[in-house]
């Protein structure tokens, strides 16, 4: 049994992740949280105080409401086998609340919604999901906005090999609920490292004991591009990737390529949180 977290806005794009959710945790025999975040800043005086309170008010009867229809909607297109909790929570943090509650329920997969776009909207839509991928230590589910959960008979695993072994310790058992083939791609700059590379992952792939893995060492200078095309190539159900912590100057010139991904990937993105 899995218990999965759905962080929810309330939006179309919410409802989307919160179907995806529900058919996901059928399948695990899994249990659903649905948890709202309103934002409140503490006050500093008395009578602010008092004005906050009945507006925190308000906002929670609103927040009911629409949580209440939310469920309505969403149970005319798929049905539950267990009832979904709701928990409605005040945090100044979006980002610490939905990891603090991840832990208070003993999360096992956050389940979010996001939005491919351009320009500007690139970083405002489904920034959350983003942003809960680079701070949560529970794997992220991030469904795009046509996302409807089928199958994870195809899976691509992206990765710099760096933590590879231990990557797939921590995959594999996710994967082989859902009797998953996995195409495990490593995108390297030049053709020279290739065959060094095929030779690793070889090794590691034998010692993982799954057998359900074909690897491929792609040439392609652009990381994102590389894997965008070789999940539409075998037409994946779904994309997995390991984030890392990186220091404060890798965070300012080189983006984590975990975070473009979930926005710019027309399939999930399936994100754990390396630590190492």
């Amino acid at each position: 049994m899995v218990n999965i977290l759905v962080p929810t806005d309330l939006s179309d794009l919410s409802k989307v992740a919160l179907q995806y959710a529900i058919k996901i945790a059928n399948k695990l025999d899994g249990t659903i949280t649905l948890l709202h975040v309103i934002n409140i800043i503490q006050p500093t005086r008395a009578t602010m105080r008092l004005r906050l309170n009945a507006l925190e008010q308000e906002l929670l009867d609103i927040a009911r409401e629409d949580l209440e229809t939310l469920l309505k909607e969403v149970s005319k297109h798929v049905k539950t086998t267990e009832p979904i909790k709701v928990r409605i929570v005040k945090g100044a943090s979006f980002n610490d609340t939905v990891k603090r509650e991840a832990k208070k329920l003993r999360t096992g997969l956050i389940v979010m919604g996001t939005r491919g776009a351009s320009g500007l909207k690139k970083y405002v839509l489904g920034s959350n999901t983003a942003s809960v991928i680079e701070v949560s230590h529970v794997p992220v589910l991030a469904v795009p906005e046509l996302g409807d959960f089928k199958h994870f008979k195809n899976v691509v695993y992206a990765t710099d090999l760096k933590y590879i072994e231990n990557e797939l310790k921590i995959l594999i058992p996710y994967l082989e609920r859902f009797d998953s083939t996995v195409h495990l791609i490593h995108i390297a700059s030049t053709l020279k490292e290739v065959s060094a590379v095929e030779k690793r992952i070889e090794s590691v792939v034998e010692r993982c004991g799954f057998k359900n893995v074909i690897f491929r060492v792609i040439v392609n200078k652009n990381i994102d591009e590389a894997i965008d095309h070789y999940v539409g190539v075998i037409k994946a159900d779904l994309l997995t990737m390991f984030t890392h912590d990186t220091s404060f100057y890798e965070k300012l010139f080189n983006r984590s390529i975990t975070r473009k991904m979930a926005f710019q990937s027309k399939v999930p993105l399936l994100a754990f949180k390396q630590r190492g």
